[in-house]
């Protein structure tokens, strides 16, 4: 679970960023939850009482402790969490960037500025170790460990994992959009393959590092190479 809180004193601001973050990450297929706070010492009490977040969206100006005040203190007990900073003027840039945020966004936040934001965040602290899949026979944890590849056979989906293949009566075009598209890549109609597996493709197909060779639809090639080579480029 990707655990995120917007501290934004805008209501307004605010509900359009938890709304926003909520529509990126879903569309990723990452399991998270987005609290929304108002006011700086509203988060900073929740996080006293217990409550733990992998991201925090500060705004830099609000009324009583602003986001940087916040940040500062964090960062004394906690090394760890990551800072997204929202602001709506550059002149206070410079007193951020001791505390190591991830991104400052200039309001109003675009939707793209910010999903380059989260997915640096994601692949850089925060890889899922596991899917939950839900079909009409029950709920079922995929994990993502290890996984290679996936492969659809007689309306099941077939992932194979270091332990062995696991059946999950599912499309694979609906596990497709469980999965964090940016580890995993529709290669062929019927495979989906785990790009921090592959060492390499043409088109034969991609070959992974334990020296299986998954098939490449021709109509997918040139989508699959510009996914890879952004992937290493982006690792």
């Amino acid at each position: 679970m990707y655990r995120l809180a917007v501290c934004e004193d805008e209501e307004q601001v605010r509900g359009a960023l938890c709304a926003l973050c909520s529509e990126i990450l879903g569309g990723w297929g990452v399991e998270h939850s987005v609290s929304a706070f108002s006011r700086a010492d509203e988060l900073e009490s929740a996080l006293s009482a217990g409550e733990r977040f992998d991201l925090l969206c500060l705004d830099i100006l609000m009324d009583g402790k602003t986001g940087i005040e916040l940040a500062k203190q964090l960062r004394t007990w906690d090394e760890n969490v990551s800072l997204l900073f929202i602001t709506g003027s550059s002149d206070f840039l410079k007193d951020g960037y001791a505390v190591r945020p991830i991104q400052y966004l200039f309001k109003p936040v675009e939707r793209s500025e910010l999903a380059d934001a989260l997915s640096t965040d994601l692949r850089l602290h925060h890889t899922p170790e596991t899917v939950s899949i839900h079909t009409k026979t029950g709920v079922f944890s995929l994990p993502l460990r290890g996984l290679r590849y996936i492969e659809s056979q007689d309306q099941m989906a077939v992932a194979y994992l270091p332990d062995g293949a696991r059946f999950y009566r599912i499309n694979l075009s609906e596990l497709e959009r469980l999965l964090p598209s940016r580890i995993f890549c529709r290669c062929h109609r019927g495979f989906l393959v785990n790009m921090r597996h592959i060492s390499g493709m043409d088109r034969r197909g991609v070959l992974l590092d334990d020296g299986t060779l998954v098939p490449v639809g021709r109509s997918y090639y040139e989508r699959v190479q510009e996914r890879f080579v952004h992937y290493l480029n982006t690792t």
